[in-house]
C-alpha cells in the first residue's frame, strides 16, 4: 500500500476526510483522537512522527494527573473552568465528565498571558468574545476559544454583555490565585 495512502503513525489506511498533516507524514482521524484539542492545525504541521508518539505519551501520563485532580472552584460555560488550588492546577473542558474527556491539566505556573478579545467577522457588524491563553507548556502552547455558545453576537447585546462577564470571570479566577496578574486586551481581528 501507497505511504501516502496509509497514517503515518498506526499504518491503517486514512479515510476521505478527518486526517491531519503532520512535519513527515500524515495522521488518520482514529491516531487523532487520543491528542488534546488544544493542538491547532499550526501545531500539527510542526510536529514530527516521533513529536507526536511523545504527544501521545504525554496524553497518557495526563489520565493520571487526572486521577488526582481535586477542582476547588468552576466556572461553567460552553467551556468550563476546573481549579485544584491544592495542586495550583487548572483545566479547560467542553465536557463534564472532563475526565472520560481526558481534559489536559496544566499548571497555574505555565501561564505566560492571558487575553481576552473580539473577533470581529468581515461583515462588521457581529463578533466573538475570545478567551486565549499563552502557556509555557511542552505540549499546549496556547489554548485560545470561542466564550459565546453560538457564533456572531451582536455588540452590546444581552448575548454579547453575558459572554464579556464570563471571559472576565475566568480571567478573575486566575488573578485570585496565587498572585497572578493579568490585564484585559482591547484587541479586535477580523475573521
Amino acid at each position: 500500500m501507497d505511504n501516502e495512502k496509509t497514517c503515518s503513525l498506526c499504518g491503517k489506511p486514512l479515510s476521505k476526510y478527518g486526517n491531519r498533516k503532520i512535519k513527515d507524514g500524515v495522521l488518520c482521524r482514529n491516531c487523532i483522537k487520543a491528542a488534546s484539542p488544544w493542538l491547532t492545525e499550526e501545531a500539527y504541521e510542526k510536529l514530527s512522527l516521533d513529536d507526536y508518539r511523545k504527544h501521545l505519551e504525554y496524553r497518557e501520563l495526563n489520565k493520571e494527573k487526572l486521577k488526582a485532580f481535586e477542582a476547588a472552584k468552576s466556572i461553567a460555560g460552553k467551556y468550563s473552568l476546573y481549579l485544584d488550588e491544592k495542586d495550583q492546577q487548572f483545566l479547560i473542558s467542553k465536557r463534564k465528565d472532563y475526565k472520560k474527556e481526558n481534559a489536559d491539566v496544566m499548571s497555574l505556573d505555565d501561564i505566560r498571558e492571558i487575553t481576552i478579545y473580539e473577533e470581529r467577522y468581515l461583515d462588521g457588524n457581529d463578533v466573538d468574545i475570545c478567551f486565549d491563553m499563552k502557556l509555557k507548556n511542552d505540549q499546549i502552547g496556547d489554548v485560545c476559544f470561542r466564550v459565546n455558545e453560538f457564533p456572531g453576537l451582536i455588540r452590546d447585546s444581552e448575548e454579547h454583555k453575558a459572554a464579556l462577564d464570563l471571559a472576565l470571570s475566568y480571567l478573575d479566577a486566575f488573578e485570585n490565585e496565587d498572585g497572578l496578574d493579568f490585564e484585559q486586551a482591547e484587541g479586535e481581528s477580523d475573521e
